[in-house]
């Protein structure tokens, strides 16, 4: 693949328009685009297209191609006819293909953010133009190192009644969540960050997941590449799987277990935090988030992770639902994606540590499945060692992440404990 690429969507319930390539200011030609392609906002993959694919009708072949059969399974799955092929024209909206939402639980969104005042400005406005009601959303500036992004929110939502800023004094992204959790009314809270584009449908999908299953207590959904303009973005989509699956799962501990041998340990099989709501009921009784764990803290990460396996392991559902739609915007540049890559590393196995530490289950299973990740992880090296396109090296951070994630998690599990009984360190 071959950057920079336009990313956008395609609503087939619309007329197919051409794509045009819109000029960009470091004058690199786009190399093509990639489309989220989606029947009544609901996603059923993307399309790939050439520079000498982007006319209206090159881009409804190409769509019919890449997609066909995706769409006519949606199609028959809702009692529609079989299309054999897609008109420039759309696709007349014949039958809803959503479920149907008829009862609206109240919702409250929480956004963490610190010391980026635009960013969380930017996707502040995007969640208060969801599609949705009724709902609240609670800023958390986490640990700020000035009054600026109080400031900026306060004058630019000042007169929204559904918004409110909260500070938490603590660093880390868990200090963060949990403070947001006590602020909220919601008997569901959604969580999601200051580096993303929030789809406006996002919280419809959050509760279609809720309604898929009884006692689902978490819901992640699908988080797509934002923008694909350099090689550290590139590296970074081919590296997660966020923004790679279409159908519905649902996980537990019964009938719906994942294939992979390292279930239900494989936490990036579930989503990950940019996009996830839990209910306030299952929060509480879990007792919320690890505070070891999380950005800002020593472990970097791994506080999503930690939460998903631990509502698996406590016997509830989750729910992987891809219409709850959460678009991300990588790392733009090779030095910070290289930090980002040793705080993913970190984060995973220091909450694999907090599991294996808090759960039974999780020490009896644990330690013969740790083999079964480093494989994985060895494969995944494979994927990406021969693409000389890509940046070098990020793979090793990872792993010496990873290395560090049980030491930098039982570190801080330690200096916690004594800050609470008032020792020094």
């Amino acid at each position: 693949m071959r950057i920079p690429i336009l990313i956008g969507e395609l609503e087939l319930a619309e007329p197919i328009a051409d794509v045009v390539l819109p000029v960009r200011r470091d004058g690199a030609p786009y190399q093509g685009a990639r489309l989220l392609v989606r029947m009544q906002h609901i996603p059923v993959g993307y399309a790939h297209l050439s520079p000498d694919t982007l006319a209206a009708s090159s881009v409804a072949d190409e769509v019919w191609r890449q997609l066909g059969p995706s769409i006519n399974a949606r199609r028959t799955s809702h009692g529609l006819p079989v299309l054999t092929e897609l008109a420039v024209a759309g696709l007349a909206p014949e039958a809803s293909l959503a479920e149907e939402i008829t009862t609206r639980p109240f919702v409250s969104v929480i956004m963490n953010t610190r010391d980026r005042p635009d960013s969380a400005v930017a996707t502040a406005r995007m969640l208060t133009a969801l599609r949705y009601d009724p709902y609240e959303i609670i800023v958390v500036d986490n640990a700020p190192s000035s009054d600026q992004t109080r400031r900026a929110i306060e004058a630019e939502f000042g007169d929204d009644t559904r918004l409110r800023y909260a500070l938490e004094p603590r660093r880390g992204s868990s200090f963060a969540k949990n403070r947001g959790v006590a602020e909220s009314n919601g008997e569901i809270i959604a969580f999601t960050d200051d580096d993303v584009i929030v789809d406006p449908w996002w919280l419809d999908g959050i509760i279609r997941g809720f309604r898929q299953a009884d006692d689902v207590a978490c819901v992640t959904g699908l988080i797509p590449t934002a923008r694909l303009d350099t090689t550290a973005q590139l590296y970074f989509d081919k590296r997660q799987a966020w923004g790679t699956a279409f159908d519905r799962r649902i996980f537990d501990l019964a009938d719906h277990r994942d294939e992979s041998p390292l279930y239900p340990y494989s936490a990036g099989v579930f989503g990950a935090g940019a996009n996830f709501a839990m209910t306030k009921a299952a929060l509480t009784n879990l007792g919320g988030f690890d505070e070891a764990l999380g950005a800002g803290t020593r472990c970097g990460g791994g506080e999503d992770l930690e939460i998903f396996m631990r509502t698996i392991l406590a016997g509830h559902r989750l729910v992987y639902e891809p219409s709850a739609v959460v678009a991300h915007i990588h790392r733009t540049n090779p030095g910070d994606l290289a930090k980002q890559m040793r705080t993913y590393g970190s984060g995973a196995t220091s909450a694999l540590t907090a599991v294996l530490l808090h759960h039974r289950r999780a020490r009896r299973e644990l330690p013969r499945k740790i083999v079964i990740g480093a494989i994985r992880l060895a494969k995944a090296a494979e994927r990406t060692k021969d693409d000389a396109s890509l940046p070098p090296g990020m793979l090793a951070r990872e792993r010496s992440g990873m290395l560090l994630g049980p030491w930098l998690y039982i570190r801080t599990r330690f200096r916690m404990r004594r800050a609470a009984s008032g020792s020094d360190d």
